[in-house]
């Protein structure tokens, strides 16, 4: 698996499967852990789940099952900042965020967490400061391997990195070729943040260019967006509940783009 360096050193790989759908049956939470335990076997070894998906026990339970050590996964879960279908504005604190770190601790059933993100940003800057500076406790303590942001805009982000003491690694926003973000992915660039790319396989536009660029080499437009997503520096995240598709999708690193084929991509 091919992996990125974070600004702090550390190594993530390259793709990861999203779970925002795992153990549920028409949004109701069931626990069930066949996906996890397919996508297992499929070849994944990291996980993107979040407090707010309500599915944080089947991830951990699903590495449980697969009796491969704790040390060779990679979890990423998530804050909830903002209650869903609720018009209320959400309040935070280092308490808050104290809670919602053992919770998820609790619901993974792990001793610490290679990720950690603030779900979506609320419009009190002043409580993330607070939420951010409880996180980096957590990060020099070890129980938090890696802190990064989800959905933060650039406005979000220049605050944060005004008064934080450690950087984000990580901010994961949409980007496919209906969702560039390209203002945001260069700002990004610009404070060694790497862009974590949530709903890649999410779009429609282009996906005809993409297949006849992937006749060329055996793959489908998913694989070829998937790969022009590594060239960039995207991290990936793509689901899938199918086994074949989770298989498909790490089948990406077999072949290499042209540079010719990543501009027409790039105009997509």
């Amino acid at each position: 698996m091919l992996t990125f360096t974070m600004n702090n050193g550390n190594q993530i790989p390259a793709v990861g499967s999203g779970t925002n759908s795992f153990a549920k049956t028409d949004g109701v939470y069931t626990g069930d852990t066949k996906e996890v335990v397919s996508a297992i076997r499929a070849g994944y070894r990291f996980f993107d789940t979040a407090e707010s998906y309500g599915n944080e026990e089947a991830v951990g339970k699903g590495i449980k099952e697969s009796s491969i050590p704790r040390d060779e996964f990679f979890i990423c879960t998530k804050m909830a900042t903002r209650k869903r279908g609720s018009d209320e504005p959400p309040h935070h604190s280092r308490e808050t965020a104290r809670e919602a770190v053992e919770r998820s601790l609790k619901k993974l059933d792990t001793d610490y967490i290679d990720l950690y993100l603030i779900h979506m940003p609320w419009d009190n800057k002043e409580e993330a400061r607070e939420v951010w500076a409880q996180l980096e406790d957590y990060y020099r303590e070890g129980v938090l391997k890696n802190i990064g942001v989800s959905n933060f805009t650039i406005d979000d982000l220049s605050d944060l990195l005004a008064h934080c003491e450690i950087p984000p690694v990580v901010d994961q926003v949409r980007i496919n070729p209906e969702s560039k973000n390209k203002e945001l992915i260069a700002y990004l660039r610009e404070n060694n943040i790497l862009p974590m790319a949530w709903g890649p396989l999410r779009f429609e536009q282009g996906r005809d260019v993409l297949t006849a660029i992937g006749e060329k080499y055996g793959k489908n437009w998913a694989q070829v967006i998937l790969n022009y997503n590594c060239r960039k520096g995207y991290i990936s995240i793509p689901k899938s509940h199918s086994f074949e598709h989770q298989k498909s999708n790490l089948e990406i690193f077999d072949f290499e783009l042209t540079e010719e084929e990543i501009r027409t991509i790039d105009e997509l």
